[in-house]
Parts: structure tokens; C-alpha cells; sequence
């Protein structure tokens, strides 16, 4: 089965603020928003982890199925396999979605914005 996760929020990268967390799982025609505080990477992981989350509290719709999960996140995809650096401020997203991967088996890869469904444009002023 195919999740894909997005995260993102208007204004510097670095800054916190209000963003958006987004996952999509096509098959199930399941789709999650919510506004997040924090930084743009902080929002990223945050839509992972509110994707696994769901894959973990709804057991039965996975039973069996293998899960792949896209993300057009360069930095959390290749921070959770383990390809790039971790910044300390967001150690804490990516030892929760490791956990997450020990208990439920899925592979993390990379997709461009425009082929990632869960993909929203934000608006700067909300």
C-alpha cells in the first residue's frame, strides 16, 4: 500500500510558524490536514509521523500489506535512512518515526512535489 506524507509552512524555514501537515493514502481514498507549529522541517516530520501514527492505530486496513511511503521531503527521507545528517532540533521526529519503523515494516522513498498527492499549497497569510 502507498501512503504519502507533506509538510511545509509559509515564511523562513528556520523560523516557527504555523504550517500545514498533510498525508494521502490513495488506496483507502483517505486523505489528513492539520495546522502544525513549528519550523518548515519540524512540519515535514510531523506529517510522517501523523501518517504512521494512523497506519498504527488502524492495524486492520494494513494486515498484511506491505507499506511504502513517499514524501517529496529530501532532508526526512534521507534522514530516516539513515543517508544524511540530523539535525539535533529534529533528532526527537526522526527517533520517533525510527520507532515507528520497528514496529511497523515500511520503506521511505523520495518523490518529486508533483507526483506527491498529499502536496498542498499553503497560504502565507493563515
Amino acid at each position: 500500500m502507498r501512503g504519502y506524507f507533506y509538510g511545509d509552512k509559509p515564511g523562513p524555514p528556520d523560523k516557527s510558524g504555523y504550517g500545514t501537515v498533510s498525508f494521502h493514502l490513495p488506496d483507502l481514498d483517505i486523505t489528513f490536514r492539520a495546522r502544525y507549529r513549528g519550523t518548515a522541517l519540524a512540519c515535514e516530520y510531523a506529517a510522517l509521523l501523523a501518517l504512521l501514527e494512523f497506519i498504527e492505530i488502524n492495524p486492520k486496513l494494513f494486515k498484511g500489506t506491505p507499506i511504502t511511503v513517499y514524501g517529496d521531503s529530501f532532508a526526512v527521507v534521507n534522514q530516516i535512512n539513515d543517508r544524511m545528517f540530523c539535525e539535533k532540533s529534529v533528532q526527537p521526529f526522526r527517533n520517533m518515526a525510527l520507532t515507528y519503523k520497528r514496529k511497523i515494516p515500511y520503506s521511505l522513498e523520495w518523490v518529486p512535489p508533483a507526483q506527491n498527492p498529499a502536496h498542498v499549497e499553503i497560504d502565507a497569510d493563515h
